[in-house]
């Protein structure tokens, strides 16, 4: 089994933020590229805070272009 590396998935979905940024992509298609990307990390955000009982910080397309 492949093991995930959630700083290589959080890296690519930063990519495709940062093209439409520049004018690469459209949002509408950087938003469609990102949210396989952001429901991989947003299952893994939930289990850690399921773990230690707290409540979820999940992410959106618009955190993206924020320090996490």
């Amino acid at each position: 089994m492949n093991k995930m590396n959630y700083r290589e998935i959080l890296g690519e979905a930063r990519a495709v933020h940062f093209a439409m940024h520049r004018g690469a992509i459209t949002y509408e298609k950087a938003v469609e590229l990102t949210k396989p990307l952001l429901g991989i990390l947003n299952v893994k955000a939930t289990e850690i805070a399921k773990r230690y009982k707290i409540r979820p910080r999940l992410l959106k397309f618009q955190d993206l272009g924020r320090t996490i």
